[in-house]
């Protein structure tokens, strides 16, 4: 045979070479196409299980929201009741100011009715004053004419004229404060 070497005589042929190349390249597709399965049923597996880790993920992150949800809901609830109760104290403060605005008297309502009670009580004071200096007079009338009848009637002694005197400056002054108490009496009654 051509084309060997040395004395030895091997057995290939091209058609053994080809067979043998043949056989190897059908193992090497099985071993291959294994391969191609064994990587397409992992890559499946990993999709799938990617689903299911998104399924879960996803179901889990409903749940999430959902409880987020119903605890903004509470919060939103209970920020509304305390609202409310807010806004209940606020009016209820409002109707007292209301109440105290109706029922006390207003600063220029007051101040015309104390300058209108000054004024009455300045006019009753001058009143007074005026029948205490006409009462004084009369006094010093009486006094005098008590003066001179001690002088006319010489008779009498001088513990009687004093206590004659001191009876007229205590009617005279009882005079005086029953007329004060009338005065006042009839400017509080008005």
């Amino acid at each position: 045979m051509s084309g060997e070497t040395g004395e030895v005589t091997s057995g290939w042929t091209v058609d053994t070479l080809r067979a043998n190349l043949q056989r190897q390249l059908d193992d090497m597709r099985m071993m291959l196409n294994e391969r191609y399965e064994t990587q397409g049923k992992a890559i499946d597996a990993a999709f799938v299980a990617q689903q299911v880790a998104m399924t879960t993920a996803l179901t889990a992150a409903e749940r999430a929201v959902a409880t987020a949800l119903l605890s903004a809901e509470k919060a939103v609830t209970k920020a509304e009741v305390a609202a409310e109760k807010r806004f209940e104290a606020v009016n209820e403060f409002r109707g007292q100011l209301n109440d105290m605005v109706t029922t006390l008297i207003s600063r220029t309502e007051a101040e015309a009715r104390m300058s209108a009670i000054a004024e009455k009580l300045d006019a009753e004071a001058s009143r007074l004053n005026q029948r205490a200096s006409e009462n004084g007079q009369r006094i010093s009338e009486l006094d005098a004419k008590l003066s001179s009848r001690l002088d006319v009637s010489q008779g009498r002694s001088s513990g009687i004229s004093a206590s004659a005197g001191a009876i007229v400056g205590g009617v005279g002054l009882l005079g005086s404060i029953i007329a004060i108490i009338i005065v006042l009496a009839e400017v509080l009654a008005r």
